[in-house]
């Protein structure tokens, strides 16, 4: 299982979360709206310390796709709890994903249902 950083929000910019995956590479799941529904969330995978990301992953939460994934993945959890966000739901869902070709494949996945 991933190691989960602290859920960082800023209210001009938004949320992130940065997880270390068990192989050492670190992800990035941000939301543009710092936890409320609807908005951007994207998934980035860090290189070269930190200093650039590539993006693997993008969902618009207001599209019929993003709203089923949402769903889909906050389905079971605790209204008013972190995992009821977008953000919560995402770091849920991608944390125990081994390396950042698994939060691709998984990812993707999600979004084909």
């Amino acid at each position: 299982m991933g190691k989960v950083g602290r859920f960082v929000t800023d209210p001009r910019a938004g949320a992130y979360c940065q997880i270390v995956l068990d192989n050492g590479e670190k992800v990035i799941v941000n939301h543009d709206k710092g936890g409320f529904k609807g908005g951007w969330l994207t998934i980035e995978a860090s290189k070269f310390m930190g200093f650039s990301s590539d993006r693997i992953f993008a969902c618009a939460l207001d599209s019929p796709e993003g709203k089923a994934a949402l769903m889909e993945l906050a389905r079971d959890a605790r209204e008013g709890s972190v995992e009821a966000t977008p953000l919560g739901a995402f770091v849920q869902y991608v944390k125990d994903c081994r390396s950042v070709a698994d939060v691709k494949t998984r990812c993707a996945t999600l979004l084909s249902h």
